[in-house]
């Protein structure tokens, strides 16, 4: 109460207002802003019965839920406006002398929405009044802003699949649900993961899928790290949601979208609804291409709200509302995970079977017969090593004596899998997994959220907002005994407060903060299995923290598995301060705001992996083109006969030969950076019936320098580096110590730096660019009541995607050795590597003499990295249809420029001759900077993309018990390299010095796609157009309602690669595409292949999506010539449907029942083929569905609402 008497003593209003705008102003001078609102406007010109404009007239906007009421005045030209309006339902009332009170009827505001309502008025008393309708749905004709509003009633109605808001996002045009980016899995996004669910981080507008920003209520609620939501709204809490685009310079951050919730308030009646969702296998159709599972998914909440009352205490209508929401899910699945295990027979060492026509990848390669003496044949490794001629000989038969066998290996593989004994497994080759895992996967999710609306008069308005989510997930890994528990705590809170000055002066000011966890735990049952393996201590018991890790050991063609100890107490920290302000003068509406979003990250990285690729008991002495060093050797025999040449992974395995070691073992923490703007746009009304919207926006990232003062002498500290090719030079963050005085890593080897290494000046790596202004301007042009043309151009900066992730990405670098990677162990020439032990074999954990000797396992940044732009455009029509049908069109198109481009940097030119390594010692291997080895990653903005759609929509609001959306979109982006980051997300360039050759269509770029939706409650029954007039009968056959969302789409991109490094380039990763060589969707022989026997029968099938013989791995030395991303999957279509049955109680209490079918015709689509050259077995054919298709999917709900 003390509270509420303070907000009522106007002196107190006055003090906080004078004290908000000062600190406001300081903000908006000293630092960038971020700041984009989820409110509305209401605007119009009042006109008398000649048409001549009437000054002066007081117009009120009324809440017609909550009673709230705002007033405003006509100017001169007869023109008002109300700004900062919140979406709800409202009426308009206008009152002037000489004229008769004109009141219009109940209409909606939708978020983000300027909505145009004229009123022509009537001469005579003010006392007395007529109603008018409002003119239903109506074009815009204030705004070129694009998106669709998507209301309560398709959020609640409509069948999703998983009760998540995303689904919903693909209704609108533009949007496109194809995610190649690391946000597209389960993991790490709080979402419900069941198997059975479907949610969506969609393209919007052809960005990428890490470029969209999500606002709830205009609160940030971004998961910084991944670019996702960070708290997903229950969905009976969602009011409406909105993808906003960049025309209004109010939104910016990112080149796709501004995904805008409101989520609902209280209102002066008691509402709300309990829920409960059901479904099991039981239910569904039998799976089309994998074996049936058994699972369980509960789901069950309840929501309601109000005016807040406090018997004899306080009562709350009309100005104190609550809304609250609370849903949690139950889900567990029964275990089938299929690996492959030792036999008996190979842990005795007999691998005759196992090789006789297998190889390290699985399968022998045709030639091997005539390659090798023996047909897969396996090398000893242990003779003659380091012999300047690696000649060694084969193991007779294929038999591995115990004697050569590493104890710790054997040891490793009786503690792990015990005496589990090889099955056979329907369906699945012996060779490919012959064991399954059946321990269950069990998840708990807890979603609750809290709202409180406070209207002070008729000028103050805040509210404060809670939501928060709990997310546990327990689920067996990759080996017997091995499992993985994640929890994922999360929330989001933020306050905002209006104030209106004056009929034509408004701010707002608000306040938010979201954080994200990510405690992930990999872990043995056997938490000292370290120690049966023989692990060193500096190897798996010297992670940060004490915590002792047994890191991942990775068998080719094998097993695979290890522990993970990565907890992320601050996956996503933000803290958010923003603010504007509104002006009318005239014509013009004034907006100006700004803001700042703090962003923290802290994380634990313990973590690692030992590969067993099969090279060690392979055939050594082979190189492209000359004679084999072993007995067998043909004279001349090609790269990609090498690439599968024999070795088998679990052979060198057990001799304790690996092929390739990384570990990290760093805290990484992060200096509090941020992301800001400022923005300043004027709506100017022209013309009655022309608007023009103008103004410009400047957006920041403020990249701090890497980790913390507290981390200094810790793996993962402020002493590490990065490395910049545009000069070829290793810069140090902050020099360390020597290591003769440290006595460990960060520590330098010498008190002189290397050649080609420097310290960066102010200590700090990454800047940022301060060049990023974006103007934006856009027309509407009323040219009738139910025609508008609209247009719009804008530059966008994108602020958040992937930024977080990038700027720790060098933590533990040189001269720090919290994360190191060596690569191509334990072959000829190279001192023998133990698994247990192997940065102690190759020079210990302290730092190399200098940076340069060996790939790095992190992903380096170029330090002039500046934050992509995109010049964006578009002009359309809508045409209003009666009074509740738009049709809109649009021609969408954007220049995105500095765009990202990664993976391997520093590789050579591609040769034929001598192998790579051979090259380096000659010289001759064309890098830029030879004296040092081809890196992972290195990001750079080097690439380009286009993005040019047309984008056509019909909407019908929902009246008299009917409306729909039907929404096309025929696009097509184009980009160089990759359309992600780090080399991962959406793939590389073939030449990382030519991104340009590597252009062609996006991996999310789909050319058509068709949703549509309807909501139809069916005319039957009580008070409908087919009543019985019996009321048993009525009762029966009345308050049925049919939903369905019907999804169509061209299929994903495919890019035909061919694996391994055949170019001969020194690049590690998958970055070579094959040779086409004929047409391939035409079967049968292909004259450019003519060894390869095509498969029988017709392409576009399951076992033929294409003519494999179509495509030949590239000669060695050369890249493949296959255009990037040129053909397609099968296209998708897919349709959901749902039945309600409403069975009224009592007045405003009823019980509904809902019967939700997801692929209800039980339509099987087929995923993605095979796509490597290099994997003939496979190569063409498909496994998998697409994603968000399976066999039909029956659910099952009960609702009470009140």
């Amino acid at each position: 109460m003390r509270v509420l008497r303070m907000f009522q003593n106007k002196t107190a209003i006055r003090a906080a207002m004078i004290v908000s705008m000062v600190l406001a102003g300081i903000a908006g001078l000293t630092i960038p802003a971020f700041s984009q609102s989820s409110s509305s406007s209401v605007n119009g010109v009042v006109t008398d019965p000649v048409q001549a404009v009437v000054a002066g007239v007081r117009v009120v906007l009324k809440n017609v839920d909550t009673n709230v009421e705002r007033v405003t005045v006509s100017n001169a030209a007869g023109d008002y406006f109300f700004t900062s309006v919140p979406p709800a339902r409202y009426t308009l009332t206008f009152s002037a002398k000489s004229f008769q009170t004109e009141a219009i009827a109940v209409f909606e505001v939708s978020v983000a929405q300027a909505v145009t309502i004229n009123a022509a008025l009537r001469i005579g008393e003010t006392s007395q009044s007529v109603t008018v309708e409002a003119a239903g749905t109506q074009v815009e004709s204030s705004t070129a802003q694009l998106g669709m509003v998507i209301g309560q009633k398709a959020v609640t109605d409509l069948p999703l699949n998983g009760r998540n808001f995303t689904q919903l996002l693909t209704l609108t045009p533009g949007v496109t649900p194809i995610s190649s980016g690391q946000n597209s899995g389960a993991s790490n996004t709080a979402v419900t993961a069941a198997s059975t669910t479907s949610y969506s981080f969609p393209s919007i507008n052809g960005a990428g899928n890490r470029s969209t920003i999500y606002l709830v209520d205009g609160i940030n609620d971004n998961q910084a790290w991944y670019n996702t939501y960070a708290v997903p709204p229950i969905i009976d809490t969602v009011q409406e949601f909105k993808i906003n685009s960049h025309n209004d310079s109010q939104y910016g951050g990112s080149l796709g979208g501004v995904v805008n919730i409101i989520s609902k308030s209280g209102t002066n009646s008691y509402h709300g609804s309990g829920w409960w969702f059901l479904r099991n296998n039981g239910f569904d159709a039998t799976p089309y291409i994998s074996a049936p599972t058994s699972y369980h998914l509960n789901t069950f909440g309840g929501q309601m709200g109000g005016p807040v009352r406090i018997p004899h205490l306080y009562n709350g209508r009309d100005k104190t509302f609550f809304e609250i929401g609370a849903e949690g899910t139950h889900y567990s699945k029964a275990g089938s995970t299929n690996i492959l295990i030792p036999t008996q027979a190979q842990i005795n060492g007999d691998f005759s079977s196992a090789t006789t026509g297998v190889t390290k990848s699985g399968t022998c390669f045709a030639g091997d017969a005539k390659v090798e003496s023996f047909p897969c044949q396996l090398y000893d490794p242990t003779v003659a090593n380091n012999a300047a001629t690696p000649g060694r000989p084969g193991f007779l038969g294929n038999q591995i004596p115990l004697s050569k066998m590493n104890p710790y290996s054997l040891a490793f593989i009786k503690a792990v899998f015990g005496s589990a004994t090889p099955i056979t497994i329907p369906g699945i080759p012996s060779t490919t997994s012959n064991f399954q895992i059946t321990d269950p996967t069990r998840q708990l999710v807890y979603n609750y959220t809290g709202r409180i609306d406070q209207h002070i008069g008729t000028k103050d308005f805040i509210f404060f907002r809670y939501a928060g989510i709990q997310w546990y997930q327990n689920a067996p890994s990759s080996l017997p005994t091995l499992f993985t528990s994640t929890q994922i705590p999360a929330q989001q809170y933020g306050v905002s407060w209006m104030h209106v000055f004056n009929p034509t002066t408004s701010m707002q000011v608000q306040y938010g903060k979201t954080h994200v966890e990510d405690n992930v735990l990999t872990q043995f049952n056997n938490h000292n299995l370290w120690q049966t393996y023989g692990c060193s201590t500096d190897m798996c018991n010297s992670f940060v923290g004490g915590a002792a890790v047994l890191i991942t050991q990775t068998v080719t063609g094998g097993f695979n598995g290890g522990e993970v100890n990565s907890p992320s107490p601050n996956l996503s920290s933000i803290h958010e301060w923003s603010g504007s302000v509104m002006k009318t003068i005239g014509n013009h509406q004034l907006q100006a705001g700004g803001g700042w979003d703090q962003v923290n990250y802290t994380a634990e990285l313990r973590q690692g992996t030992v590969t067993f690729s099969g090279a060690s008991t392979g055939n050594f002495g082979a190189v492209p083109g000359k004679a084999g060093a072993n007995p067998g050797s043909p004279a001349a025999i090609t790269a990609a006969q090498i690439t599968a040449q024999s070795g088998f992974g679990l052979a060198d395995f057990l001799l304790d030969y690996p092929n390739s070691e990384n570990k990290r073992n760093v805290l990484l923490s992060e200096r509090p950076g941020g992301i800001g703007s400022i923005y300043v746009q004027d709506s100017w009304k022209l013309t009655r019936n022309l608007t023009v919207n103008y103004g410009a926006r400047y957006d920041r990232s403020v990249i701090p320098a890497y980790g913390t003062p507290a981390s200094v002498g810790l793996q993962g500290s402020i002493e590490t580096g990065d490395f910049d090719f545009n000069t070829g030079d290793y810069i140090l963050q902050q020099l360390p110590p020597l290591c003769s005085d440290r006595g460990h890593a960060p520590c330098l080897p010498s008190s002189t730096l290397p050649a080609h290494v420097r310290v960066a000046s102010g200590g700090k790596i990454l800047h940022g660019s301060k060049d990023n202004i974006g103007p934006r301007v856009g027309f509407a042009y009323r040219a009738n009541d139910k025609l508008s043309i609209r247009g719009g151009f804008g530059m966008t900066y994108d602020n958040w995607a992937a930024i977080i992730q990038m700027t720790q990405n060098y933590q533990g670098s040189w001269p720090d050795t919290g994360t190191l990677q060596i690569n191509n162990t334990n072959t000829p020439g190279t001192p023998y590597t133990s698994a247990q032990n192997p940065f102690a074999d190759n020079g210990g954990n302290l730092p190399a003499a200098t940076p340069f000797g060996s790939s790095n396992v992190n992903y380096m940044v170029d330090p002039r990295w500046k934050n992509p732009y995109s010049e964006q455009y578009n002009l359309g029509i809508e045409q209003q249809f009666g009074n509740r049908t738009i049709f809109s069109l649009n021609y969408v198109g954007s220049a995105s420029h500095r765009m990202d481009v990664g993976g391997y940097y520093n590789t050579g030119t591609p040769a034929v001759a001598a192998s790579f390594a051979a090259r380096q010692t000659a010289g001759t291997t064309g890098q830029p900077y030879p004296y040092t080895v081809p890196q992972k990653s290195w990001d750079h903005n080097a690439a380009s993309a286009s993005y040019n759609a047309l984008q056509a929509s019909l909407v019908r609001s929902f009246v008299s018990g009917f409306g729909y959306t039907v929404a096309y979109t025929w696009s097509k982006t184009l980009d160089e390299g990759g359309d992600g980051y780090f080399g991962v997300e959406g793939g590389v360039p073939e030449d990382p010095y030519n991104p340009k050759g590597s252009r062609g269509p996006a991996s999310f770029s789909i050319p058509q796609i068709l949703t549509a939706n309807v909501l139809y409650e069916l005319p039957f029954g009580r008070g409908k157009a087919f009543e019985t007039g019996n009321r048993v009968a009525d009762l029966i056959i009345g308050n049925w309602q049919v939903n369905g969302i019907l999804s169509g789409r061209s299929g994903q991109t495919l890019n035909i690669s061919a694996a391994g490094d055949l170019a001969n380039t020194g690049n590690a990763g998958t970055y070579e595409r094959a040779d086409l060589v004929g047409e391939p969707f035409q079967s049968g022989p292909v004259a450019g292949n003519p060894t390869c026997v095509p498969p029988a029968g017709p392409t576009r099938t399951r076992y033929q999506w294409f003519n494999p013989c179509a495509f030949a791995t590239p000669k060695g030395g050369t890249l493949g010539n296959a255009p990037r991303n040129f053909m397609q999957a099968p296209t998708f279509w897919n349709l959901d449907t749902s039945v309600h049955r409403l069975f009224p109680i009592r007045e405003s209490l009823a019980l509904k029942i809902d019967v939700e079918a997801f692929n209800v015709l039980n339509h099987p689509v087929l995923g993605s083929p095979a796509s490597s050259v290099t994997t003939p077995a496979t190569f063409g054919q498909i496994s998998t569905l697409a994603y968000g298709n399976a066999a039909r999917i029956l659910q099952f709900a009960a609702k009470i609402q009140f």
